[in-house]
């Protein structure tokens, strides 16, 4: 035998079962991630209905597992494994090829479904001596390879893509899960029993993997370095934490009571330094807490050494309520940390929404706190391979998110030698990314941009890592895909806020800090001096408060914007001000000497929200010491919940020389 060690006679550890949970790990991540755009169309019709929602979609792995557990005490567990696998696969299949309506359902669904499977085929492998090690080897090396996955495809998942790439990678995966759910079934490894410890901490694990442990654009945010440097960073880690596990713990550490008191403790503050921190330090407490995830994991999952000895059940008995009421708790374990994270900017908590999270992790380390588990090694055939083939995915990865961004760069230097006049200027509140049917479609948001043939671009409710937002990286993603350097304020949290693109010369960034007021978000203001031909233009991309009655808190940030701003003689202030024509705050801004563009060289009657049926004009191009040429409001672009502004500018021929 090979591996971490010798396994007793009859319980080695099946290497088609370890892949499949992999793979398994790998789609549910994915799907997670999909939730977020899903339940955004729910948050339409309010919060209570968005919650409801919520819940009832990672409440019903409990159902689907009862449902596949049911023919275990006949036939065994071999038959859930290989039909889970099996109806997952036909479900992501089918999920890539509906939209709008139909997507909300068969999405959420099939998130449902595999959370269960991913519960069910882990009971299965973990109900042995060295089970807990052999899954958490597994999972991580799945998350590891749906890192090198998300780097692969710019952060932009295939999920969301309509084209060859989207089916190519669906088809793939669906392939794989019948073909590993098939050779598990067959595996004579596979126990006829399931007992193994704590299932439900598999859910802290997908929540904390899907907000920051495996999301390459969080670690990029977060850290405030590239995508290029901080996305491999976090993938090497995962595949760090992946090689400790498959090699397993020291023999033994599950019953010493001071090493598994330490692993909730370091795992709570390393998750809270995460969050806390910023620079270079986010990634090295990164890598920390995934391999302490990955330890607590093993340990809590570790069966007792009572479910593991020869007088256990008889062949073919199933502990099928447990493992459904485990499921239940996986997907409450998994949207709970995430649903009240996000419900903080619209219903605040009255404490840091990132407790939330330093709470998961504290729960996920105080599953490690049992003693009486197994101690003896087993063999983990697969899990090695696996992180050879995840190794390839994730470097193969990094190396197109490092040639994207060289790429970018000279796309930068060589506009910098064709500096044009006049200034196309595109402001576009993005949605983070979600248009109004719920789809996720970065491609469609390029394209409307590139049309335009912008010169500056300034966005607001860009997501760099936000589940609501399908975890993408979109300000990296429109910088590559353009051509241009991004330039990224945080808002609301440093995965959600305002960005500035160009190609051009670039100097003075600064972030401005809005006051919150009665809230309920963070607003922040991002300024650039865009160095022309002809002189200097500053560039404001902003988004006040959004609540109808919130004028007052909209006033204070305003004049906290001009008091900033100053009287900078040569100026654009863009955005969704979340204010109508008439209102005291557009007056405020006409009042300080700005103009408004639509309403220079435009339509003023032409609305810019919601996208597929306008009812408000909410979002603004002001400016001062320019020439307004043209304003368009593009009102056949429909990939945000906003309408994007287009507008053709000139300096003045009094304008300082740069």
């Amino acid at each position: 035998m090979t591996g971490a060690g010798t396994a007793r006679a009859g319980q080695r550890v099946p290497r088609a079962l370890t892949t499949l949970v992999a793979l398994l790990t790998l789609v549910t991540l994915e799907l997670v991630r999909s939730s977020g755009p899903l339940l955004d169309m729910a948050f339409a019709l309010g919060v209570e209905v968005a919650a409801v929602a919520a819940l009832a979609t990672y409440l019903m792995p409990g159902v689907l597992a009862v449902l596949l557990l049911a023919p275990a005490r006949r036939r065994g567990v071999r038959l859930p494994v290989a039909a889970g696998a099996i109806a997952l696969a036909a479900a992501r299949l089918a999920v890539q090829g509906v939209e709008a309506g139909a997507r909300f359902a068969v999405g959420l669904s099939t998130v449902a479904l595999a959370i269960a499977v991913l519960t069910v085929t882990v009971a299965v492998l973990a109900g042995r001596p060295g089970g807990g090690r052999a899954v958490a080897g597994a999972m991580v090396t799945g998350a590891a390879a749906a890192t090198g996955l998300q780097l692969s495809l710019g952060t932009w998942d295939a999920y969301w893509r309509p084209g060859v790439v989207g089916w190519g990678i669906a088809t793939a995966l669906a392939v794989a899960l019948v073909l590993a759910g098939l050779l598990a079934a067959r595996d004579p490894g596979t126990p006829p029993s399931m007992r193994p410890a704590r299932l439900w901490a598999l859910g802290p694990t997908l929540a904390l993997a899907a907000m920051m442990l495996a999301n390459p654009a969080f670690a990029a945010s977060q850290s405030g370095l590239t995508l290029a440097v901080a996305g491999p960073v976090a993938a090497g880690g995962l595949l760090l934490s992946g090689w400790v596990a498959a090699l397993g713990l020291p023999s033994g550490w599950g019953g010493r009571a001071p090493v598994t008191v330490l692993v909730p403790l370091l795992l709570a503050g390393a998750v809270a330094g995460v969050m806390w921190t910023t620079g270079p330090l986010v990634l090295v407490l990164l890598v920390l807490a995934q391999v302490l995830a990955a330890a607590a994991l093993a340990l809590a999952l570790e069966p007792r050494v009572r479910a593991t000895t020869t007088t256990g059940p008889p062949a073919g008995a199933t502990v099928p309520v447990r493992v459904a009421g485990s499921a239940c708790l996986v997907g409450l374990g998994t949207i709970l940390p995430l649903l009240v994270f996000q419900l903080d900017y619209d219903l605040p908590l009255g404490f840091p929404n990132v407790l939330t999270l330093v709470a998961t992790a504290a729960l996920l380390g105080a599953a490690a706190l049992h003693r009486g588990v197994a101690t003896g090694r087993a063999t983990q055939p697969g899990v090695g391979w696996l992180l050879i083939g995840a190794t390839a995915l994730v470097v193969a990865g990094s190396a197109l998110t490092v040639g994207g961004a060289l790429s970018t760069s000279r796309a930068v230097a060589r506009a910098a030698l064709d500096v044009p006049t006049d200034i196309r200027l595109v402001s576009w509140n993005l949605h983070y990314g979600v248009d109004g049917t719920g789809g996720v479609d970065l491609e469609a948001i390029a394209r409307t941009l590139e049309e335009q043939e912008p010169t500056v671009i300034t966005l607001q409710e860009v997501s760099r890592g936000w589940v609501m937002g399908a975890g993408s990286d979109t300000a990296t993603w429109l910088a590559n895909r353009l051509g241009m350097r991004m330039h990224f304020a945080p808002a609301a949290d440093r995965q959600f806020g305002n960005a500035i693109l160009t190609a051009l010369p670039v100097q003075d960034v600064s972030v401005l800090a809005l006051p919150y007021g009665v809230g309920p978000q963070n607003r922040s203001a991002l300024s650039a001096d865009v160095l022309l031909p002809d002189g200097v233009l500053r560039v404001t991309s902003v988004h006040l408060q959004h609540r109808e009655t919130s004028t007052p808190t909209r006033l204070a940030q305003i004049r906290t914007l001009l008091a900033a701003e100053g009287d900078t003689p040569v100026a654009v202030i863009a955005g969704d001000l979340n204010a109508e024509p008439g209102w005291p705050e557009i007056d405020a801004l006409l009042g300080a000497g700005l103009t408004s563009a639509q309403d220079t060289a435009g339509d003023p009657d032409a609305l810019t929200s919601p996208s597929l049926d306008p009812r408000y004009r909410i979002d603004w191009v002001l400016t001062r010491g320019v020439v307004v040429e043209e304003a368009l409001v593009l009102d056949d672009a429909h990939s945000s919940d906003h309408l994007p502004l287009s507008v053709l500018l000139r300096l003045e021929p009094s304008a300082p020389p740069g």
